[in-house]
């Protein structure tokens, strides 16, 4: 994992606009890096990377200005383990 705070942001969107056109206003927000498009309670699982806290707040508050998105949880990484297998 690269240095910096990393985050996973989790969105729920508007079912009248099509999921291709919300990720696509949300490629563009500085820091993230790559967007799930999922099934269950969370339509998309954002995961960005950032320098300071103050910055991830302003990420996540661009990705909740973007259209189609309604509603989002965020989850800071405090570790991480990677599987070498």
């Amino acid at each position: 994992m690269q240095s910096g705070i990393s985050v996973f942001i989790g969105a729920v969107t508007d079912e009248k606009i099509k999921t291709a056109n919300i990720v696509a206003s949300i490629r563009p927000v500085k820091g993230v890096k790559t967007i799930y498009e999922l099934t269950g309670t969370l339509d998309l699982l954002i995961f960005a990377q950032s320098d300071s806290l103050h910055e991830i707040n302003n990420l996540v508050e661009a990705v909740r200005a973007c259209g189609g998105v309604k509603e989002t949880t965020t989850y800071i990484v405090l570790e991480s383990t990677e599987n070498k297998q």
